[in-house]
């Protein structure tokens, strides 16, 4: 359990640097301001703003018969503060696969390993945890950081969907990754 002026986390996950928590809505002006925050939303392509009241919403119960997003705060252990979120979307518990998201919300955290830890973590958890056959990410052909934090973690280059997204005035492509519930297993086993 970590507490930081009166807030409490209980981690789910525990890493090196980082815990990995349940979210939080009390922290969602936090989520709103790391969305709406021009650098971070950058390869995010969120062109448009998104309000507390919005941001909350995104986080009440859908009527689904079965969860297909699973949300993690992303929670820094020496500094015990939350730095941004992860988790997966679109679970396919059929097909045993899930698109992953992650961001680092606060940049002072950046180009520290804090990504690459937790895709780690959240990979493993998706292995081991929920039996899932195969974890995939998309993203934008000029977002070398996250390719390389992919790459770190044996993800594969799977897909480039060309000039698929305009991006800063012009379209670009954008690469989905993946990798395999046995691949993973062969690195980690």
């Amino acid at each position: 359990m970590t507490e930081k002026e009166g807030q409490l986390t209980f981690p789910f996950i525990e890493g090196e640097k980082i815990d990995l928590s349940a979210a939080n809505l009390e922290h969602v002006n936090l989520y709103t301001k790391w969305k709406n925050n021009p650098e971070n939303r950058k390869f995010f392509v969120n062109p448009i703003p998104q309000s507390v009241e919005e941001m909350k919403k995104s986080f009440e119960p859908k009527k689904q018969e079965v969860k297909e997003d699973i949300f993690f705060e992303i929670w820094h252990k020496n500094d015990s503060v939350a730095i941004g979120f992860i988790g997966f979307i679109r679970i396919r518990w059929y097909n045993r696969n899930a698109l992953i998201f992650l961001m680092i919300g606060e940049s002072k955290y950046w180009g520290q390993g804090i990504a690459s830890e937790g895709v780690k973590l959240l990979v493993t958890y998706g292995f081991n945890e929920l039996n899932l056959h195969k974890i995939s990410a998309e993203i934008l052909a000029p977002d070398k950081a996250s390719a390389r934090v992919l790459e770190k973690n044996n993800f594969t280059l799977e897909v480039r969907l060309e000039k698929e997204i305009f991006f800063e005035g012009k379209f670009v492509d954008k690469l989905g990754y993946a990798i395999f519930n046995r691949d993973w297993r062969g690195t980690n086993g």
